[in-house]
């Protein structure tokens, strides 16, 4: 029969470290594939792929936290560090392991008269290879894992699995068993294996990897590094880890691999230029392949001898900002973006001129600064000599120069140092109780903006509020929310987004080489690449109509007026006013990029959207 549901909570989903993919790139599926009930499913949303459990499908057998590679699920009962302990405590002393489930009490028993040390767990499907080779590390002889597949609607399979892996990264072929319960002979087998293992005592190392929170991979890294290699480990593939290649001469550095990754196999130096992977970390969730505008990284499945090493990839000297001296961009990197805006046969524009600036010093540059010649050489310029290092704190995230910077804390030094004041500060309120939710504002500026199909600058998200009879439906309008510090605008290596005088946080495509930097620095899922013309867009507040004197399409075409549009330094415009007069709320505000979206009514936890217009190549 199958497991009992339990009172406990389904097993938790960590979207932070999850391989799953974004912006319309499908990566990880172990769990989604792996779940004996199918309970878990990858659905779209405004930050990308999330991942879904129904709690009244899932059996809490932890199988999906055993198959997670980024340690990305986590169960509500026996976590990673306990589980390994408790099968290392039972390998220390040389001893054949046998780990079972509570229904298996009579095998235990005779087992342990065979010499076996016994462990039980609440469900066998929670172990991996993690777990199988700390215990081989430990001195266990032989290991066995016992468990029932009707209890597990035939998902033993899963375990025998992390058992391969654990026999190709230790070399111990024939010393892990797994067996369902009622094969006939699984007595005799066990004892069998008690008999014939030799124990071996050894002294555990100090150190063993323990603590919960730590990834799956980095444990296992840990483990292989205090293992001799074996005999067959040079050429032995193992199933479940990427080796990545690079192409050196059609890679331009930008970086999109390494934002890409999800776990940090592959990184991207800001101080030497070193773009790095190790195969311990890759998953093989192939996101980095699709991800790269060069379409130059390739994926094999990794050799056993070379998963520790940290391998270079390409090499690049870095360019100094022509501001503060700082390193900058990868000279590839500088050499493709300014070969990008030459092509584009468009005037140079304020952000062009500013491509050999690191981005705190674009903060302060004069509106009619010119950094480069004709010919594309830099020319001295008058900046400050800003401190970088003060400008980091505070951040959010450093991953690397080309990369950029997400500020989370106080105003950037830069801009403390030189602020520069503009004009207004143009910005928008919502009022979540008038909307209707009739996409209005959403048709009308994709046909104001000529937005491709299977994109948009501007949705609504759709919730329920409460339960039959009481559910009544929410309206959340989300578009660019045009940050007094944007992510994006940091996070774009060579200064195609940029802040006008205005406020508003504009995109030049003529200097996008769609890396995707802006997409994977946007904390609102509001910058996405144009499938059509293959550079990243955002809303821009229709700013050709500002420009004119007109609104933005989806405030004039509002039929309940629930958009009120204007500058926020006016304390007698129209939005500031209401933000005056009742409480309003911005999105994300811990993460202190200060958005210029204000809300009325915004529910504090409005739970999953039942339909959603969103950005990206995702479908409705």
């Amino acid at each position: 029969m199958a497991l009992a549901p339990s009172l406990l909570p389904p097993p938790v989903f960590d979207m932070s470290r999850c391989a799953a993919g974004g912006d319309g790139i499908a990566g990880c599926r172990a769990c989604v594939q792996g779940c004996p009930y199918q309970a878990i499913v990858a659905r779209e949303g405004p930050n990308g792929t999330e991942i879904h459990i129904d709690a009244g499908q899932c059996h809490r057998c932890g199988a999906c936290t055993a198959l997670c590679p980024t340690s990305s699920l986590e169960r509500s009962f026996l976590p990673d560090a306990e589980l390994r302990a408790m099968v290392v405590d039972a390998a220390v002393g040389g001893r054949p392991v046998l780990v079972s489930g509570p229904c298996h009490e009579g095998l235990a028993a005779r087992a342990s008269e065979d010499g076996w040390a016994t462990v039980e767990v609440p469900s066998v499907l929670v172990i991996d290879e993690v777990a199988l080779l700390a215990g081989l590390r430990a001195g266990a002889v032989a290991l066995a894992v016992v468990g029932c597949d009707e209890c597990h609607h035939d998902a033993l399979h899963l375990v025998q699995d992390h058992a391969e892996v654990a026999a190709q990264l230790s070399g111990r072929h024939g010393s892990i068993l797994v067996a369902d319960s009622r094969a006939a002979g699984l007595d005799e087998a066990l004892a069998t294996m008690g008999r014939e293992a030799k124990p071996e005592p050894r002294e555990m190392p100090i150190g063993f990897p323990g603590p919960s929170e730590a990834p799956r991979r980095s444990v296992l890294a840990q483990l292989l590094a205090d293992m001799d290699p074996t005999d067959d480990a040079e050429t032995s593939l193992v199933a479940g880890f990427g080796h990545i290649s690079v192409e050196d001469e059609g890679c331009t550095m930008c970086g999109a691999c390494a934002r890409t990754c999800p776990t940090g196999s592959i990184q991207l130096s800001d101080s030497d230029g070193v773009l790095s992977a190790r195969d311990v970390d890759c998953v093989e969730c192939g996101l980095c392949v699709t991800a790269c505008p060069e379409q130059v990284i390739s994926l094999r499945p990794a050799v056993a001898s070379q998963l520790v090493e940290r391998r270079t990839l390409v090499v690049d000297e870095m360019v100094p900002c022509a501001g503060c001296g700082e390193p900058h961009l990868p000279a590839r990197l500088l050499a493709h973006a300014k070969q990008v805006v030459r092509d584009s046969g468009r005037p140079p524009t304020r952000s062009s001129r500013q491509l050999d600036l690191c981005p705190s010093c674009r903060v302060v540059a004069d509106e009619g600064l010119r950094v480069t010649d004709d010919d594309g050489r830099p020319t001295p310029v008058g900046l400050p000599q800003l401190d970088r290092r003060s400008f980091l704190v505070g951040s959010a995230a450093t991953v690397g120069g080309v990369l950029g910077m997400i500020a989370t804390g106080a105003e950037p030094a830069a801009a403390q140092a030189a602020p520069v004041e503009p004009a207004g500060r143009l910005g928008m309120v919502i009022d979540i109780g008038r909307c209707i939710g009739c996409h209005a504002c959403t048709a009308a500026c994709k046909a104001e903006n000529h937005v491709p199909l299977g994109v948009y600058r501007d949705w609504v998200e759709e919730y329920v509020q409460g339960t039959y009879p009481d559910a009544r439906p929410v309206f959340v309008p989300k578009l660019c929310n045009h940050c007094t510090d944007p992510g994006c605008m940091r996070a774009c290596p060579t200064g195609a987004i940029f802040r006008r005088s205005d406020g508003i946080v504009d995109l030049d495509h003529s200097m996008c080489i769609g890396c995707r930097a802006c997409n994977q620095a946007c904390p609102y899922g509001a910058t996405f690449v144009d499938p059509v013309r293959h550079t990243a867009d955002k809303c821009n507040l229709c700013a050709h109509r500002v420009d004119e004197g007109l609104r933005p399409a989806c405030v004039d075409v509002c039929p309940s007026q629930c958009r009120v549009f204007g500058d926020l330094d006016d304390p007698n415009s129209a939005p500031s006013q209401l933000i005056a007069s009742q409480p309003t709320d911005v999105l994300r505000p811990e993460l202190g990029l200060g958005p210029n979206v204000h809300y009325v009514g915004l529910p504090s936890d409005p739970g999953e959207p039942t339909t959603a217009v969103t950005t990206g190549t995702r479908e409705l």
